[in-house]
């Protein structure tokens, strides 16, 4: 499914690098992403997808490298490479624009499901609680979940809760999501219905980066597909280019053993 999307870049990174105690897992990621765009990101266990993610929203802290949004530095190189950020009060308000969906929900197990939703709104975005409840409850429709809004998370199914994850990320009413591996926590068939409400976000032109381990939705939903290993970006393609005609060897190797 390709669409058309515009020019208009809202991510940009740059020679992004990231190391765990001494151990490289990002090794000079380049990448931008366009308005409008789908982008799935595939590859191995730990080849650095969900740290890219990760970096993006500012849940970990690059070594060396830049990363700007919507025009907007997060973090800029300096003259050695070393990534140099914002203000946190100054990346915060930046990445307030980004969602994020991880792939174990992250609820609040204390609060109802409409109280997750409106948490966010009302305590980052400062938005009148009658206002936040009102988008909720349209954002629960939209998902499949409305007659869910007073239930607790205990008492909701795991797709159901990773729905509740995507209405409370678009609650605040973000510029582009990101999800990590939405379904990998799902049993198989819980992972449709998930799945279903991203395919809904593509119709409506959301821009997205999507790491997931569903080849077939990745080939159906995205504009590119990025090919990770390793750390580094191996290739960054149509979704022809990965699945019908692959030429690199590693992504053959790769697909052999997930196909």
């Amino acid at each position: 499914m390709i669409r058309r999307f515009g020019m208009e870049e809202i991510i940009k990174v740059e020679n992004l690098h990231k190391s765990f105690h001494s151990l490289p897992v990002l090794k000079g990621i380049d990448l931008k992403i366009n308005k409008g765009e789908i982008v799935s990101v595939i590859g191995p266990s730990g080849s650095g997808k969900s740290t890219l993610l990760r970096c993006l929203n500012h849940l970990e802290t690059a070594d060396k490298g830049s990363i700007s949004f919507e025009g907007n530095y997060i973090a800029k190189a300096d003259a050695t490479g070393k990534a140099v950020y914002k203000s946190n009060k100054e990346v915060l308000a930046i990445c307030s624009n980004i969602g994020m969906v991880f792939q174990n929900f992250n609820l609040f197990p204390h609060k109802s499901v409409l109280e997750n939703i409106i948490e966010a709104p009302v305590m980052v975005k400062k938005m009148p609680k009658e206002e936040a409840e009102s988008k909720a409850l349209g954002l629960l429709e939209k998902v499949g979940l409305l007659e869910k809004k007073d239930a607790y998370p205990y008492q909701l199914s795991g797709g159901q809760k990773q729905r509740v994850a995507i209405a409370r990320a678009l609650a605040m009413e973000p510029d582009i999501m990101l999800f990590d591996e939405p379904t990998s926590a799902l049993d198989p068939e819980l992972i449709g219905e998930v799945l279903q409400v991203i395919k809904k976000l593509a119709e409506e032109r959301m821009t997205m980066i999507i790491v997931t381990h569903e080849m077939h939705f990745a080939r159906e939903i995205s504009d590119r597909v990025i090919f990770m290993d390793y750390g580094r970006i191996v290739v960054d393609g149509t979704p022809d280019d990965i699945f019908v005609n692959p030429e690199h060897p590693r992504i053959k190797t790769f697909l052999n053993k997930v196909l």
